[in-house]
């Protein structure tokens, strides 16, 4: 049996519905409000990696019994274990660009689009919840680490000056895809592939997120990437899992970039 315990259909939470439904893959949904904290419930299946893991909040697969966290590996994990259309690439070195790739945009975007997308959306959901819960909910958080992005927000820590650093931290890693898409119109060989699922759940917000750094003068090759991957009936199913008809508005705290530094 397969199941996913997810939310909203943004972000790490994008990745692992867009592969199953590219592999047409029959799954169990299990939706939680993760803005509302709900993945802290102790009936969701967790594992000693599921808590630890560097993505905090994000979703969880199970198969047969196997719980599989972390998206990126998730999504070696569906192109590997599941029937259906290759999502891996067929050469080695185009699997070793794919991996590459996870490995830096997950320590580069991993990190920096929550910040931007909770502080303009998270931050104002929050403040619409009972201020003495909430912070007893945050003060619960395991381990510190993962507390600390909540805390943030709570804090009021996301300062202008603090987005605008991780504006101008994005510029490098936007610049690289930009760059990488000159060569063709995938990331990691001629085909489409894992590395475009996991790049495009991150890149997708930023034309909203940050518009100084995605647009069409700027990134032009980066905006048709988006508008190709988009187009896909796989991306058009990941997105009618949606409960709020608004996906694109629901952040939670992404990679720990403390422990990725």
């Amino acid at each position: 049996m397969l199941e996913l315990y997810t939310s909203e259909p943004n972000t790490f939470f994008l990745k692992p519905l867009i592969a199953l439904a590219e592999k047409q893959a029959t799954f169990i949904l299990h939706y939680f409000d993760a803005a509302r904290l709900e993945q802290f419930d102790p009936r969701r299946p967790e594992c000693t990696e599921s808590r630890l893991h560097l993505e905090r909040e994000g979703p969880v697969l199970v198969h047969d019994g196997t719980i599989i966290v972390s998206t990126f590996f998730m999504l070696e994990y569906i192109a590997d274990a599941l029937a259906g259309p290759a999502l891996m690439p067929r050469t080695a070195y185009d699997a070793y660009r794919a991996r590459a790739w996870g490995q830096y945009l997950g320590a580069q975007l991993g990190s920096i689009v929550p910040v931007l997308g909770c502080a303009r959306y998270l931050r104002r959901r929050l403040a619409q919840l009972d201020a003495a819960a909430l912070a007893a909910r945050v003060a619960a958080i395991e381990p510190i680490e993962r507390r600390a992005g909540w805390q943030a927000l709570l804090d009021g820590s996301y300062g202008e000056t603090e987005l605008e650093a991780q504006r101008h931290r994005l510029r490098a890693p936007v610049g690289r895809i930009e760059k990488a898409l000159a060569d063709g119109p995938w990331l990691a060989g001629p085909d489409f592939s894992i590395a475009d699922i996991d790049a495009y759940a991150m890149l997708t917000v930023l034309p909203d997120l940050a518009p100084d750094v995605v647009n069409p003068q700027a990134t032009p090759r980066v905006l048709e990437f988006l508008g190709r991957v988009g187009s896909r009936p796989s991306v058009r199913d990941a997105l009618a899992t949606s409960r709020t008809g608004r996906p694109a508005e629901h952040f939670v705290p992404g990679v720990e970039a403390s422990r990725w530094g």
